[in-house]
């Protein structure tokens, strides 16, 4: 059975999700699951309150679950400044991740989630500012295993066309999508805006050139935070990479895997 890499359960601060219940979901749809909740120690929530949990109480609640079916993993919230770096390095030292995502959800105070700030930029300035610390900040976080949701930033605009595509960018995101490569560190396809006319084809466009450029392994996650969201649109992010011939892998014991339906 194939995995869904990118998942969050409660111990997630934007997620609800039971444990029990996402494996339950996962083994109808014949997947298995990695769980990947957030540690960003560069955010902060509405009310102030960290984006983090407890990293010993975790492995404890789902360490006896942990097995042929389920993987432990974690989503890391990079940032290229040295004290946030080495503290992400030193946790992903320390704990017994089966496997590590890299995110950019900020882009060092600027939260591309909610700051107001991005009302006063184009869209094209947003963007290029996003893929140059996106690339700096790989440059510094080598460790990861996968760069999730590139097309992150496009779910939370308001511009009259939300979408990243290659096209638009093509030396800063061949510069992405190289160090990305020099480092073997997988290009993750998230499903969140897959199904969705003109982010599949931006999403698409990026996923090509990744093929182009010497790419193989990418990651399929659908990002859920709701057991009814696991495998929404699996499908649809295999038959991406296959179109350009690259292999659908997860992470265990930090050691590469392919899927077994790729196999």
């Amino acid at each position: 059975m194939v995995f869904d890499t990118h998942n969050h359960t409660r111990f997630s601060f934007d997620a609800d999700m039971d444990v029990q219940e996402a494996l339950k979901k996962a083994e109808s749809c014949h997947m298995n699951l990695v769980l990947t909740e957030h540690y960003d120690l560069n955010e902060r929530q509405e009310d102030g309150s960290s984006v983090d949990f407890d990293l010993a109480h975790y492995f404890d609640a789902y360490g006896p679950l942990r097995g042929e079916h389920l993987l432990l993993g974690i989503e890391l919230g990079l940032d290229n400044r040295p004290d946030y770096t080495a503290r992400n390095r030193a946790l992903v030292e320390t704990y017994p991740f089966d496997m590590v995502i890299g995110s950019v959800h900020n882009l060092q105070d600027f939260d591309l989630y909610s700051d107001r700030a991005k009302n006063f930029l184009s869209k094209h300035d947003l963007f290029a500012q996003y893929l140059i610390y996106a690339e700096h900040t790989i440059h510094r976080n080598p460790y990861i295993d996968t760069f999730a949701h590139i097309d992150y930033p496009c779910r939370y605009l308001k511009y009259n066309d939300n979408v990243l595509r290659y096209e638009d960018y093509p030396l800063l995101m061949d510069n992405l999508l190289s160090t990305l490569i020099e480092n073997d560190i997988c290009l993750e396809i998230n499903l969140r805006l897959i199904d969705q006319n003109g982010f599949r084809e931006g999403l698409e466009s990026i996923v090509r050139r990744y093929s182009e450029l010497g790419g193989s392994f990418v990651t399929i996650g659908g990002d859920n935070h709701t057991a009814e969201s696991i495998g929404t649109n699996y499908a649809l992010g295999e038959a991406m990479a296959r179109e350009y011939n690259l292999v659908p892998v997860y992470f265990k014991e930090r050691k590469r895997m392919l899927d077994k339906l790729t196999i």
